[in-house]
């Protein structure tokens, strides 16, 4: 919304030499009126717009001269002159197509002088000999040709010239390509100069009119001898894959054109070019010129990709319209497709896959023209049904899913055009009967939704056919559509879907209905799915409903907008919502913000008068869930005009929104407030500017309207006082111990108004400026927020300040700012890193504000830590270049120095960065026994370091110190020591992970820095210059540092910082026009790659640690290269790395090969190389399977690595917690079509695998490649499409993989068996499962293998669990299939019996019979007859008796399975009793064991599947006969010693009524209620959290039940209430697990309208007001979820009958932020309403001053910890605000007493407390007096704390003094008080 200024057309003025100067001079005459005269005047102008206009008075000039039909001199030399500006002007000055245009109207009379004198400058220029010059000389060839009679004339005159110059330019500038071959720069200009060229010349055969005639069709012509020299040089640029595609594509284009211009007769053009595309030319029957030209294209070894461009060639430039070309064009075309066919098959590049896709395209358009005059015989060959038709199809499937959006687009054009190729062969077919769409439709909807292809080829279907057709089939098409609306990928595919859905049908509806009846239709189809959604659906399909289909929806049906509002407000009542659901608010904001911000509502208060009320808008503004308050904020910030005024209602609500909302924890939200609130913004600024000129208009046309003239002054002075309002609020928001949130909002919203409303120049009016709002204080408070422990707050106050900075001069006061100097230097030398973050902030500003007292290279002191003065420098270098670059002589010695500086700290760090110790391992034992330890260590690790530094164990001495001068030359002269002091001097002890984690920091700052300056500062070409910073010597030491860093480097934490500053190095070389420059990448390359290769054992390269820093060296300089170009390196570097990561040579060592799987994961993972990596993936992953076999460790580690890389770069980043989710998978066909070499090396490995498996030996090692490949198997699945004789087809890997399930390993089984699953189609899994039991033994074979049983039976039941879960579970056929493998099963059922020995094939059997049961109970109800027919039943009871939960198991017998046995056959005796039970309606007839027995198990597996199943009865609500066993729960409870098991039965309880089981506790577990209350108790206080968790809430509930119980003796019940206080109180501490403080809320919410707003209080006041303090408590957690689970609570408290008057926010869900204050302003109320001001009050005040808090022990603890963990972050909060808590607090209380009127009932109470408050007070000065001068900064954490007390201490004295009457007499602060009352006071 922000001001576009309209920008100035910028033209290059014209010029001329100083002899046509002198001309004009000449000839002009004394009046000015003749054509020299007004030439003259034109080249004399400066600027080319002005050139412009005299140039189109040429024409008008020269039509008024007489001439008598002679063309006078004068202007035959006028004329000769403007052809010369013709020629000298560029191709893109707009002076050059106006003096065109111009002389296009040029008279009769100088037409020939005219053209003379163009035609001889053109020949004049087709002279030009030097190269350099050529592209100006075709581009006025172009220009001549461009809508330009005179130029289209002189290039006819001079056609054989233009030829000439064109095919000499041609091979001229191939041959200096070739020359220049590594020169990125030189390069790229003369490939672009050779794609003009061909351009060129194909527009010269097109647009001359020679060309139409005969006359220079013959051998001996000057213009045909060009013409075949032409043709030959693009046959050769067709044929040269050394040149850019886009070349070669339009060099195809061209000899197809000219060959349609030069071959003899036409007729035979189409023939001729079918030969040359089946490679079938004849050439005895081809003329001889032809085969001399495109001899290369005659043979039969054309390459693919010039195959690919002749067939684009003859579709673009072949005439296919009106069947111009007979049967032979027919044949062509046909000929052409099964070209592109088999090209497909062939072609693996990817930027070939996109042209072939777009020739694809372009062929069904030359169909669809051809189609409309074809012969019946092509209407055949094309039509739906024909094999074209077919291939196209497959083509569509296969892509369809492409990774390449585009390729992805050309599917659908395909598609679309494939319809209408259909449509046109169709004679007299109903669309509705016709085979071809009822199969297509019936195909495309049996798909899964989660194929992107789906959706737009179901688009495509409906345009063509129609909706009504699809709905007829399936009518919740629009609510499955919007399901699928959670997954990102998915969604844009799917609004595209439905705009074209809801458009047709209501297109379709109106033209079938003449009334308005039609619109309930549609509404009903389309939106009512949309509001459930909006009001149940996920948050993920929320968002993405309300982003992409709402407004489409609203932009084509407004009208709907009504509907949507009124049935949303009818919900609202019923459902308000929650933090996990938006509910109908929500879902009415959402609607509302996206009608306003597209237009559909003409104004804000028509919206809110007519749809919304202002009570709604308030509670969408303070909703719980975070995206409720975004639309309601969006709904008043976005508008479709960016100058509609700001309401004063939207003002007050906006400053009602920011309030309470600055405090989010979520990033996405505070930027969304942000980005609406600039918005606002931007509408205030744009508005006030009409405004302002509206006010102009009517003080001088309409002053007699008082009224029309004060308007739009009073809503000018309402924008002011707002954003006033709005800045004191936000600076307010920065108080001392503010959260990160709330700082990052307010200093964003802050720097959004300091640039939507600038401090302009000249008299420009601006409704406000921020500066105008700025002092010092909050001057100072910006500065301050350099100390945030967060960077981003930190560049936020920067930045802001830079925006100020003018205003910031002003507040500049010398003795502050040398204090903050020496602040920021005392900083830079702390070993704190965030405090030298917050250093480089300090003197980057004092830079700017031109307030550094000395050079900056003070700084640059080598006893300073390297992150100190690296942030700093860098900083400020930056900076530095952006704004004072002329200063380049003073910062040069400075940079030098950086330089120097940077090289010996790197030399220093080294030995430790570049060691091959494990993780920093440093000698530093003092004693000899340690050392010889470590000597023993360094032994057996074999560290291969360059240095004897950790060579030798050492023994350490007190004042021991590192000899350096082993070390690098360069550092002799470092002082080194032993120790780091503090900022008070204090010794700290120095600890390895100290020094190593100082080591690579220093390492990153330096590598950061040298790529910063390679980046920012401009280089000197040669050292003499004075033009940069930079030598490009220097940038040659720094690329042989990061060489010689990133090799050797050891440390992951180090090498991946160097990373960083090296990609910036290469970005620069790679653009660099220094050839020498520019070449140092490839050589650093090819280096690197040769000392890998050589495997030396002398090599410093690291073989562990995944190859270290080398993958990221050879990354770096792979990914910097040119992608225009043709990725030479990269191709060459990956057959390299492919090769030896592929050898099998074991007598050679295995380094490289370590070393290339390394550095091919790499690559493969970096997502800069995209597609251009793809061609690799197959030999890839053939390496990785083949060296996942190697004996080897360190190759198989690799190799499995590169795997997983691979893994995701084929089927994409894991989307979902679904490991095989179909997200993550894709068809056989499409898999296999872009790796086809991988179809029969899989296949091969596959059926070796399965051949060692099916071996008597069975050796589970032979083939460990089994795991790859079946992890690759499991994430392809059959396409729905493959027909059955597809050659792709995943059907021949089927027997293998089932082979492979009799594995001998167990995880192998579980493997084969999820990956059979995918590969078998869905109606095929009963076959399939059928004769997978039928290979199971009988009981009475003698001879069998339990591993070959488990793995068939893990086939079946993973075969049946994905069958049960398919969409055809609905199918009527389904139930009968399942009967049929119910009847199977039960021919093996002594598999889960006895007689089967083995445990764990007896767990698969039973879980295969729990199956059966659950999927055949769905479908029908009642008595089950389909298992009772069969016998099941009976079958399961037999088993279930005869096993051993009946008969019982030895608790010490071990066996293989027995866990996995137990639990299956419980859930299945589980399920065995629920089937009894409703069978028997609710008696116990033939339950084959009770859940009594079940729970007396003594496994723990078979209790906790028993009480999960009868939780989840109780938790329903249909325990019936259930509520028995209370007594047996009772018993287990105080026998039970498994923890989940326990925490199970106390859930139970708790589901339970209290009364139907605590009266029995006395007689069962000899415990009366009391006692029992008691234990739980216990348990509650010492168990662990969750235990703890579930007991608390078992306790309230008994605690509320004993108190309803016993109300008339409820003494007796107070010292278990006062513990239970306590327990509560206990389950709020910050420290407890999250899941005690949730337990804690959730208590708090259940007993609130017993315990908090009871009119008549149960606990004493002390208690009372200590359960309003946890609610507090956690209204103030750093969880969110505790938050939100607290605010449940406030909610409960709000719809009391006593509290709901108070607020207007009664029964609303409500945000923690403001739930705070309504907390304690209810709390207040209830107060006044128990009559206990008196004791209640001064606990409040107790609460305001914090009393408690020790403020000399926080200061002296946090002294004490400051140098212990150096390297850990200074004290930080993330939501909970002292202040904020306390400036309710004090609102509330002095409302209160404003209210109540009460006084203390005696002086002295109050005399207390004010002597109290007056000796914290005296303390807190003192406290700060000891503090040193810039305690802000040195002192963050001391000095905020004691800021805080001193707020909270001044806010209590406020109180006090008006208690005593003495408000006037209050202190106050000159500073803005955080606890002064806010703008917006709650409502009571």
């Amino acid at each position: 919304m922000g001001i576009k200024k309209k920008r100035d057309m910028q033209v290059a003025a014209l010029t001329i030499c100083h002899q046509d100067l002198e001309t004009l001079r000449s000839f002009a005459d004394a009046d000015g009126k003749n054509l020299a005269s007004l030439l003259l005047h034109c080249v004399q102008l400066k600027d080319g717009v002005s050139q412009i206009h005299c140039v189109k008075q040429i024409v008008p000039l020269l039509e008024k001269a007489d001439t008598n039909g002679v063309c006078d001199p004068a202007i035959q030399s006028c004329l000769d002159i403007l052809a010369g500006i013709y020629y000298s002007l560029s191709l893109k000055n707009p002076l050059k197509k106006v003096l065109a245009s111009s002389l296009n109207g040029l008279p009769e009379v100088f037409q020939t002088e005219a053209l003379h004198s163009f035609t001889s400058h053109l020949e004049e220029e087709l002279n030009t000999t030097d190269l350099y010059s050529y592209r100006k000389v075709v581009d006025n060839i172009s220009s001549c040709m461009e809508n330009f009679n005179l130029g289209r004339a002189s290039v006819s005159n001079l056609l054989k010239n233009v030829l000439h110059f064109l095919w000499k330019s041609l091979i001229e500038i191939l041959e200096e390509n070739r020359k220049f071959a590594g020169n990125h720069i030189v390069q790229t200009q003369l490939m672009n100069d050779l794609l003009v060229g061909i351009r060129v010349s194909m527009t010269l055969v097109q647009k001359v009119q020679d060309f139409q005639e005969n006359l220079w069709k013959v051998s001996s012509s000057p213009i045909w001898q060009r013409m075949c020299d032409l043709l030959g040089i693009f046959a050769k640029f067709l044929s040269d894959d050394d040149l850019l595609q886009t070349i070669q594509s339009t060099s195809g284009l061209a000899v197809i054109l000219f060959i349609k211009t030069m071959f003899q007769p036409s007729e035979n053009i189409p023939e001729l070019i079918s030969s040359l595309l089946l490679r079938s030319v004849d050439i005895a029957r081809v003329p001889e010129w032809f085969v001399s030209s495109c001899r290369s294209l005659c043979c039969a070894n054309v390459p693919v990709s010039a195959l690919l461009f002749l067939c684009q060639g003859a579709l673009a430039m072949l005439d296919w319209q009106n069947g111009s070309m007979g049967p032979s064009g027919e044949a062509l075309l046909v000929d052409t497709v099964h070209v592109l066919f088999t090209l497909s098959s062939q072609i693996k590049e990817s930027t070939l896959e996109m042209f072939l896709s777009r020739i694809l395209a372009l062929w069904t358009n030359s169909a669809i023209h051809i189609l409309e005059s074809s012969s019946p015989s092509m209407k055949d060959s094309l039509n739906g049904n024909s094999s074209i038709a077919g291939r196209l199809l497959e083509y569509i499937y296969t892509h369809w899913e492409h990774p390449l959006d585009a390729l992805r687009h050309q599917t659908k054009i395909i598609f679309r055009n494939l319809l209408q190729m259909h449509l046109l062969t169709m004679e007299g077919v109903d669309l509705v009967t016709d085979p071809f769409f009822l199969e297509l439709t019936k195909v495309l909807l049996r798909l899964e939704w989660h194929i992107k292809g789906k959706y737009t080829c179901l688009g495509c279907l409906v345009e063509c056919i129609g909706i009504e057709r699809i709905l007829a089939i399936d009518n919740t098409i629009p609510s499955q559509i919007l399901e699928v609306m959670g997954d990102q990928s998915l969604v844009p595919y799917a609004s595209d879907l439905l705009e074209t859905m809801f458009k047709n049908h209501k297109n379709h509806l109106k033209s079938q209905t003449a009334e308005s009846t039609w619109i309930d239709q549609w509404h009903e189809t389309w939106v009512s799915p949309l509001l459930y959604i909006l009001c149940e659906g996920n948050l993920d399909q929320k968002s993405y409903v309300i982003d992409y289909y709402l407004p489409k929806l609203l932009n084509y049906s407004p009208e709907s907008l009504t509907y949507m509002v009124k049935i949303l407000q009818t919900s609202i009542d019923a459902k308000t919502g929650s933090c996990s659901s938006r509910g109908a608010l929500g879902a009415l904001m959402a609607c509302l913000r996206a009608a306003r911000a597209h237009g559909h509502l003409q104004s804000a208060t028509d919206a809110w008068e007519n749809l919304v009320s202002s009570a709604r808008i308030k509670q969408g503004l303070i909703h719980q869930h975070c995206q409720v308050r975004i639309d309601t904020l969006g709904l008043l910030c976005e508008s479709s005009r960016s100058t509609e005024i700001v309401s004063a209602e939207e003002m007050q609500w906006i400053q009602f929104f920011i309030t309470y909302n600055l405090n989010s924890q979520s990033p996405g939200v505070r930027q969304q407030i942000c980005s609406l609130l600039k918005k606002l913004f931007c509408r205030i600024q744009e508005s006030s500017q009409v405004l302002y000129k509206l006010e102009q208009g009517k003080s001088k046309h309409e002053p007699e309207n008082g009224l029309t003239k004060e308007q739009p002054s009073v809503s000018l002075q309402q924008y002011k006082s707002f954003m006033s309002s709005i800045c004191n609020s936000l600076f307010e928001a920065l108080f001392p111990g503010s959260s990160y949130s709330t700082r990052f909002s307010a200093l964003t919203i802050l720097g959004s108004i300091a640039e939507v409303f600038p401090s302009l120049e000249g008299g420009i009016q601006v409704v406000y400026q921020l500066s105008h709002d700025i002092d010092a204080v909050r001057f100072q408070t910006l500065i301050e927020c350099f100390t945030s422990t967060f960077e981003e707050v930190k560049t936020l106050a920067f930045d802001l300040l830079m925006k100020l900075s003018v205003t910031a001069i002003q507040f500049q006061d010398a003795e502050k700012l040398r204090g903050l100097f020496q602040a920021a230097l005392e900083l830079s030398t702390s070993t704190k890193p965030y405090d030298c973050v917050t250093a480089s902030y300090m003197l980057n500003f004092l830079v700017w504000q031109d307030a550094v007292p000395s050079s900056l290279s003070t700084v640059l002191n080598p006893g300073c830590c390297p992150q100190r003065w690296g942030q700093a420098c860098c900083c400020g270098g930056k900076e530095h270049t952006n704004g004072r670059l002329q200063l380049v002589s003073e910062w040069t010695p400075v940079v030098e120095k950086l330089l120097l500086l940077s090289y010996r700290i790197s030399a220093v760090v080294a030995p430790v960065i570049q060691s091959s110790s494990p993780e920093g391992l440093i000698p530093m034992d003092t004693d000899s026994e340690s050392a010889s330890r470590l000597q023993v260590i360094l032994n057996e690790i074999q560290p291969r370091d360059t240095n004897d530094y950790f060579n030798q164990a050492k023994i350490l001495k007190e004042c021991d110190s590192f000899d350096l001068e082993d070390l690098n030359t360069s550092v002799s002269n470092i002082n080194t020591f032993t120790d780091i002091k503090g900022k008070e001097g204090k010794t700290c002890d120095v600890t390895a992970q100290m020094v190593l984690v100082c080591c690579w920091r220093s390492m990153k700052e330096v590598a950061l820095l040298l790529g910063t300056l390679c980046q920012l500062l401009p280089m000197r070409p040669v050292p003499e210059s004075s033009d940069g910073l930079v030598t490009v010597e220097q940038v040659k030491e720094i690329g042989d540092y990061f060489k010689q860093h990133l090799l050797q480097s050891r440390h992951r934490g180090a090498f991946e910082l160097a990373y960083t500053g090296f990609v910036k190095l290469t970005e620069i070389l790679n653009r660099c026009p220094n050839v020498n420059l520019q070449k140092l990448p490839e050589e650093w390359l090819w280096n690197v790659l040769e000392e890998i290769k050589c495997s030396d054992p002398s090599s410093k390269l690291c073989a562990t640690r995944r190859s270290a820093g080398i993958p990221f060296y050879i990354q770096a300089l792979l990914a910097s290269e040119p992608k225009r170009s043709k990725m030479n390196l990269l191709k060459i570097t990956m057959k390299e790395l492919l090769f030896l990561a592929g050898s099998t040579d074991s007598s050679q060592s295995t380094v490289p090969q370590v070393h290339a799987l390394n550095i091919l994961r790499a690559l493969f993972r970096d997502t800069r190389l995209g597609e251009n990596v793809i061609p690799f993936v197959a030999d890839g992953a053939k390496a990785a399977i083949l060296g996942f076999t190697s004996p080897v460790w360190a190759v198989r580690n690799s190799s499995t690595l590169l795997f997983s890389s691979l893994i995701t770069r084929i089927f994409g980043v894991k989307r979902g917690k679904d490991e095989h989710s179909k997200t993550n998978r894709m068809t056989g066909r499409e898999f296999f079509s872009r790796f086809p070499e991988l179809y029969p090396f899989l296949l091969k490995q596959l059926e070796a695998v399965a051949d060692t498996v099916d071996s008597d030996t069975g050796e589970p090692d032979r083939h460990p490649s089994m795991f790859l490949l079946l992890l690759v198997l499991e994430r392809l699945y059959p396409s729905p499409m493959d027909g059955a004789s597809s050659a792709l087809s995943m059907a021949p890997f089927v027997p293998f993989i089932m082979r492979c399930g009799r594995s001998p390993i167990y995880r192998s089984r579980e493997m084969a068996a999820r990956a059979l699953v995918p590969l078998v189609m869905v109606d095929q899994v009963p076959n399939t499962v059928r004769s997978l039991l039928a290979t199971l033994p009988s009981c009475t074979d003698q001879c069998f293998r339990q591993n070959h049983i488990h793995g068939t039976l893990l086939q079946v039941f993973h075969l049946l669990q994905a069958y049960s879960d398919s969409k055809h579970r609905m199918d009527p056929d389904f139930q009968q299939e399942l009967t049929d493998i119910t009847v199977c099963t039960k021919a093996k059922l002594w598999l889960a019996k006895r007689q089967n020995p083995c445990l764990v094939t007896r767990a698969v059997y039973i879980d295969i019979l729990f199956l059966l049961t659950f999927c055949l109970d769905k479908p029908t109800k009642g008595n089950q007859p389909v298992l009772e027919r069969l016998g099941f039943w009976e079958e399961v009871r037999a088993i279930v008796s005869g096993s051993e939960l009946i008969t019982g198991i030895p608790c010490t017998f071990k066996v293989p399975g027995l866990p996995q046995y137990l639990q299956s056959l419980t859930k299945l005796a589980i399920a065995a009793d629920w089937a009894a039970l409703a069978s028997a309606r609710e008696q116990t007839r033939d339950v084959p064991i009770t859940f009594s027995q079940l729970l007396g198990s003594s496994f723990p597996e078979v209790r906790l599947l028993t009480l999960e199943a009868l939780l989840e009865r109780f938790a329903a609500g249909g325990s019936g006969s259930l509520c028995s066993m209370g007594e047996d729960f009772l018993l287990l409870a105080t026998k039970e010693s498994h923890p989940e098991c326990l925490c199970k039965i106390l859930r139970i309880l708790h589901c339970m009524d209290p009364s139907e089981w605590l009266p029995l506790t006395e007689r069962c577990i000899h415990l009366t209620s009391k006692e029992f209350l008691t234990w739980m108790m216990d348990i509650a206080s010492n168990d662990r959290s969750e235990i703890q968790g579930v007991a608390l809430r078992l306790t309230s509930k008994l605690i509320a039940y004993s108190i309803k119980t016993h109300e008339e003796d409820r003494e007796s019940l107070a010292p278990q209430l006062k513990r239970w206080v306590q327990l509560v109180i206990l389950s709020c501490g910050d420290r407890l697990p999250t899941e005690s403080r949730l337990a804690a809320a959730e208590v708090l919410t259940s007993t609130a309208p017993l315990f908090l707003t009871n009119p008549c209080p149960v606990l004493e006041l002390q208690d009372t007001l200590a359960l309003w303090r946890c609610v507090l408590i956690l209204l103030q957690s750093e969880e969110q979820a505790v938050r939100d689970a607290a605010t449940e609570t406030v909610t409960t408290v709000l719809s009391q009958e006593n509290t709901c008057q108070s607020t207007e926010f009664a029964f609303c869900q409500v945000d923690a932020s403001i739930a705070l204050a309504l907390t304690l302003a209810v709390l207040c109320d209830l107060l006044q309403q128990w009559d206990q001001l008196d004791t209640g009050l001064p606990i409040l005040l107790e609460w305001l001053l914090g009393e408690g808090d020790d403020l000399v022990g926080c200061a002296e603890s946090a002294d004490q910890g400051e140098d212990d963990y150096l390297f850990e972050k200074a004290e930080v909060n993330f939501w909970a605000e002292t202040l904020t808590f306390a400036k309710h607090l004090y609102q509330q209380l002095l409302h209160l007493l404003c209210r109540s009127g009460w006084r203390p009932p005696s002086s002295e109470r109050l005399s207390h407390l004010q002597r109290t408050v007056s000796q914290q007070q005296h303390l807190l000065s003192q406290l700060f007096r000891e503090l040193p001068p810039t305690a802000e900064f040195l002192k963050t954490v001391e000095f905020t704390r004691l800021r805080i007390q001193e707020e909270r201490t001044l806010a209590g004295l406020r109180l006090l003094a008006f208690l005593g009457g003495k408000e006037a007499a209050a202190p106050t602060r000159s500073t803005s008080d955080p606890c002064s009352s806010s703008h917006l006071t709650l409502q009571n």
